[in-house]
């Protein structure tokens, strides 16, 4: 019983750092920088330190898959209160099939007003540079388009957007991978 409630140290680690740090620490640091115009945090560090938590994650992850033990990370993630308490949220919110094929299309949306749309319109209309336009961000946001369609295809798989094109991991490098090894393979 002592052993199932004990917290994996390296989970611990990662969340402490997703949550002091990508959440709270350097988002109030790149405000202040931009308040008081000093050069605190820029976007760019804020940015870095959250794909370095994403590919930790991923990386994470496949180390609990090779270790060859029934617990997964998603085992490891059901021991945190507050992480369960945002999952029964969501299944509450998320009632309808229609509900969740709107959430992932306006995320999908989202991501292309951010990604193209406004900075191409700032650059050509208005010759003003947006400073997110990295790969870096872009990769964040399609890592945050992938867990968002695997959640909703592992807790909802009768709805009828993810039978269409099921994914087989919510880690968009390993989709990555995936695809391309197919592709040699065919």
């Amino acid at each position: 019983m002592i052993k199932e409630n004990k917290k994996h140290s390296g989970v611990v680690v990662l969340l402490f750092h997703a949550v002091l740090f990508n959440l709270i620490i350097l988002p109030a640091g790149f405000l202040y920088s931009i308040l008081f115009k000093v050069d605190y945090v820029s976007w760019d560090e804020w940015v870095n330190s959250i794909c370095l938590n994403v590919i930790t994650w991923q990386v994470f992850d496949y180390a609990l898959k090779e270790d060859d033990s029934p617990n997964g990370l998603k085992y490891e993630l059901k021991k945190f209160h507050f992480i369960h308490a945002i999952d029964q949220w969501l299944q509450k919110k998320l009632t309808t099939p229609k509900i969740r094929y709107a959430l992932f299309r306006s995320l999908f949306w989202l991501f292309i007003l951010i990604i193209f749309v406004i900075p191409s319109i700032s650059t050509f209309i208005f010759e003003v540079r947006m400073p997110y336009t990295s790969l870096r961000f872009t990769f964040v946001f399609l890592q945050l388009l992938c867990l968002v369609y695997y959640y909703i295809q592992n807790k909802y798989p009768n709805d009828a957007f993810v039978q269409k094109e099921p994914i087989a991991s919510p880690w968009m490098l390993e989709l990555l991978f995936l695809a391309i090894f197919k592709k040699k393979k065919s």
